[in-house]
C-alpha cells in the first residue's frame, strides 16, 4: 500500500527562517506523490533542516525532526492514513 506523507508540527517555530523551512516542507509534502515508504523522504528533509542545527531520523514508519539542542520533536512526517 502506498503512503501519503503528512507533516505534524509539534512546536512553534523559533525564528522566521525556521517557519519558512517548515512552510517549504509542508508545501513539498503536499506535492509529493504517494510513496511505498514515507521514510524515503528523509534525505530531502535533511537538506531543508541540515546538521548541526537539526537532527532528522526515521522511526518504524515515520520521520522525526528535532532541533539539535532540544530533546522534544519539532515535527514528524507520518503516513496520512495512520
Amino acid at each position: 500500500m502506498l503512503q501519503l506523507p503528512e507533516l505534524r508540527q509539534e512546536q512553534t517555530p523559533n525564528s522566521p527562517e525556521e517557519a519558512a523551512r517548515l512552510t517549504e516542507l509542508a508545501q513539498f509534502l503536499a506535492l509529493t506523490a504517494p510513496l511505498p515508504d514515507v521514510r524515503d523522504l528523509a534525505p530531502a528533509v535533511r537538506r531543508l533542516f541540515p546538521e548541526p542545527a537539526y537532527l532528522v531520523g526515521c522511526g518504524g514508519s515515520h520521520i522525526w525532526l528535532h532541533r539539535a539542542a532540544e530533546s522534544a520533536r519539532l515535527a514528524c512526517i507520518i503516513d496520512r492514513h495512520q
